[in-house]
């Protein structure tokens, strides 16, 4: 069971916040009055709570681990091509403006907003997410997000987050209803010092990719499908994907229709 609660002081738009938050995890909404989030869970008898705030929404445990939306490498990205520099997932993929793009494996975003950027706004990104909690929390954070920067504003703002399984939704498209589809497992080995990444793969969907939702990606890709994942993984070999770029600690494969 999903909970979800305030700050100590809500302001009537976070109450409003709260209220959609609790419609998309089918949750239930506690009044803070006062109590610390630890009391309120170990009250409800759940292992975590979503607190929505003024600024930002996080999921947070027992142990007092939070989770929360950060576009993390994202504005590093967009920053460096609005300055004329290149970027990995771009060049793989083969990103134009007016692209539409489906994002099968959303995560925290980064990819889709680099990608949202790229296509503008006579594109479209959606990006799946199969974990309801991670899903709502991130389409929450891509719409109250506070930057300084509005080309990542509106690429963060132009994101259309679904929850839904690829499993599922892959099948039921038409053929080549999209330009570009996207994968990004979640690696097996993840960035030990990157807490916000340990608490995604602790909520994220563990379920290798499929051959057979490779199989359906193709089928609905007009110019690429794109995996991201470890160089030495052994799932670009498996999966059927031919390398072309390499990054710091991963690498991008493809197979064009």
């Amino acid at each position: 069971m999903a909970v979800v609660t305030t700050s100590r002081r809500p302001a009537k738009r976070e109450l409003e916040r709260a209220m959609k938050m609790v419609r998309l995890l089918c949750g239930d909404f506690l009044p803070r009055e006062g109590r610390s989030l630890k009391r309120m869970m170990e009250e409800a008898d759940v292992s975590g709570i979503v607190v929505v705030a003024s600024e930002e929404t996080w999921w947070e445990d027992r142990m007092g681990n939070r989770f929360r939306f950060h576009p993390n490498l994202a504005a590093i990205r967009v920053k460096e091509l609005v300055g004329g520099g290149g970027d990995a997932l771009v060049t793989a993929a083969n990103l134009k403006q007016g692209d539409r793009v489906l994002d099968c494996t959303l995560g925290l975003g980064a990819d889709s907003i680099v990608a949202a950027h790229v296509v503008g706004e006579k594109g479209e990104v959606i990006g799946l997410e199969s974990q309801p909690l991670i899903a709502a929390l991130v389409e929450d954070g891509m719409k109250h997000y506070a930057s300084g920067s509005s080309r990542l504003r509106r690429a963060m703002g132009s994101v259309r987050v679904v929850c839904a399984d690829y499993r599922v939704t892959l099948p039921r498209l038409e053929d080549q209803s999209f330009d570009v589809v996207m994968f990004d497992p979640m690696f097996r080995n993840t960035v030990k010092r990157s807490s916000g990444i340990q608490m995604l793969k602790e909520l994220a969907d563990p379920n290798p990719l499929d051959p057979d939702s490779v199989r359906e990606a193709v089928r609905v890709a007009r110019k690429r499908v794109v995996l991201k994942e470890r160089l030495m993984s052994g799932e670009f070999e498996r999966l059927g994907f031919r390398v072309v770029k390499e990054a710091s600690n991963h690498a991008f494969g493809i197979i064009e229709p």
